[in-house]
């Protein structure tokens, strides 16, 4: 696992939130592992929405129109060149928020290559997320977003790993709360080990 490269994505629209907080907890870790690690948070990032034009189904390697006038392009690229993947995200009425999902959207243009190629099975890297609710119930309360995750991520060669807190709502709370802060560092040493 020493020197992998890593990139942990801070999927939170709020700066030093929880998410945040467990972004750190992992890219720390996983440092501490011999990884190189980088941080990316979404909210310092330019991502325009798709705008359903479906030009990547007939664009020179389906690239989408709007590469080069935001930084998806780069974000995902920097995704599939990473040995692993970490998310730290909020859950916003049972789903990640509106950046986030804007980005899991562009992932058309991905999805598109991939079906170009006749959907040829992949060999998966690992993707790892970490998903944090601040209620406390909800039989389905990170299923809209595991869902959506999953398949993002295969086609740009990854496989998905979850853990997902309940309970953890106001900016303090996960600071306050060490089982939940070790079971995110566990999480994280057990993808050190795994890769």
């Amino acid at each position: 696992m020493a020197d992998s490269r890593v990139m942990v994505l801070g999927c939170s629209p709020r700066k030093e939130g929880n998410s945040d907080k467990a972004a750190g907890e992992i890219a720390d870790t996983l440092e501490g592992r011999g990884c190189r690690v980088e941080s990316i948070f979404l909210r310092d990032k330019k991502i325009l929405p798709c705008m359903g034009c479906r030009k990547c189904e007939t664009t020179k390697n389906n690239r989408c129109i709007l590469a080069g006038k935001d930084d998806v392009q780069e974000i995902l690229d920097k995704m599939q060149e990473s040995d692993l993947v970490f998310f730290s995200c909020p859950i916003y009425y049972y789903h990640v928020p509106s950046t986030f999902k804007a980005l899991i959207d562009r992932g058309q243009s991905v999805y598109e290559a991939w079906a170009a190629k006749g959907e040829p099975g992949l060999e998966l890297k690992q993707a790892y997320c970490v998903l944090i609710a601040g209620r406390k119930k909800g039989e389905r309360l990170f299923e809209g977003s595991l869902l959506s995750l999953k398949y993002f991520l295969y086609p740009l060669g990854f496989a998905l790993k979850d853990l997902c807190l309940r309970g953890i709502d106001l900016r303090e709370d996960l600071a306050g709360d060490q089982d939940s802060r070790e079971k995110i560092r566990e999480f994280a040493r057990s993808a050190a080990g795994h890769s």
